[in-house]
């Protein structure tokens, strides 16, 4: 999509608001102080948890903190796709938006952090550990340098589901043929010698539906539920640490930061970065329950086996290898940054 057809697109969206008489997120009635918008753009469903409970409660926050001076404005679909987002956002096509990590891994090598497998824990724990992980070890690698970031964030950790049976062993995965979240997940399946086919996650339905596929693996249940394919599963094989956790950062144009005072700066950075790593814990609890509600509903969950589990160990050895590569790369001790970040991520007083 060229940038004259996404800026076509923000300023539909802005006249649309404006003609409908709609405010931005947080909006009050307009006062005689003058405002500064920022259009935040997002691209999953506006439904979804992320937009209706995690998005939204930050843009009335920042409203509330700077009085009105600074307000959020969502637009009611994307106006680019994403992996085209960095380049909206430091083109001015938008003031901001979040993006999948995973999209940008050449521009975000480090922040791939929390994708490797066999190392999540809770969307608010690993949230949390990559705010603190990121001021610790990686700020000075200046990979933000472009934008200006505002908050990172993880989803719970994605799982294994069996269609026919479970897929709970290297022979079970083996010939079989695997739906697999882009990433890391597709990694791992194609190293276990499943067939896989990696598409975005909104296609995972219409596969998944047209019996193409034996599993899918890589998206939480809370996911699986929203994507309408959890109905198709009949076994889940629940992985410790799990086989990847999607992780995003929310990154501002940095004009557009620069034109707003330092006292909102200040205080908008008060309920975002970790505060806003906090608010996913909402995520833990959705998740949990799309899991209780799916075995009511007859899908059979399973620990994954001690064999199992030790045969992605191995299999996980080259993905964690690479990543250390790239952080030594990058001036970074990796080490000490993915042991950090793990400790962190498994707190549970944070």
């Amino acid at each position: 999509m060229k940038a004259r057809t996404w800026l076509s697109g923000a300023l539909f969206a802005l006249l649309l608001y404006g003609s409908l008489g709609l405010l931005p997120a947080g909006a009050a009635p307009a006062t005689t102080t003058a405002t500064t918008t920022l259009v935040i753009n997002t691209y999953l469903p506006p439904k979804y948890p992320l937009n209706s409970h995690v998005l939204k409660a930050w843009a009335d926050d920042v409203a509330r903190v700077t009085e009105g001076r600074v307000r959020i404005l969502i637009p009611p679909a994307s106006l680019a796709a994403p992996q085209q987002l960095w380049e909206a956002v430091t083109g001015g096509v938008v003031d901001g938006a979040y993006v999948f990590n995973g999209n940008f891994y050449r521009q975000l090598p480090l922040m791939q952090i929390a994708h490797l497998p066999l190392g999540s824990t809770t969307a608010r724990g690993m949230s949390v550990a990559l705010w603190r992980t990121y001021q610790r070890y990686f700020k000075s690698a200046n990979e933000y340098r472009d934008v200006e970031l505002l908050a990172l964030f993880a989803f719970p950790g994605g799982q294994l589901y069996g269609l026919k049976h479970p897929l709970n062993s290297l022979a079970d995965l083996q010939g079989n043929k695997v739906w697999a979240l882009p990433g890391v997940a597709a990694q791992v399946m194609e190293a276990a010698g499943a067939g896989v086919m990696s598409t975005p996650a909104a296609k995972i339905s219409e596969i998944v539906a047209s019996g193409m596929v034996d599993g899918f693996a890589g998206i939480p249940e809370m996911d699986a539920g929203a994507l309408k394919v959890i109905r198709y599963a009949r076994y889940e094989t629940v992985v410790p640490g799990a086989l990847t956790s999607p992780s995003f950062s929310l990154i501002l144009n940095k004009k557009k930061w620069q034109s707003i005072s330092p006292q909102d700066r200040a205080a908008i950075m008060k309920v975002s970065g970790e505060a806003f790593a906090q608010r996913l814990a909402i995520f833990d609890q959705i998740n949990a329950g799309a899991r209780k509600k799916a075995a009511a509903d007859g899908l059979r969950v399973s620990e994954a086996s001690p064999q199992f589990v030790e045969a992605l160990k191995q299999l996980a050895v080259p993905l964690e290898t690479a990543w250390l590569g790239r952080a030594a790369r990058a001036n970074v001790d990796g080490a000490a940054a993915l042991a950090f970040y793990r400790e962190e991520a498994g707190r549970t007083d944070q």
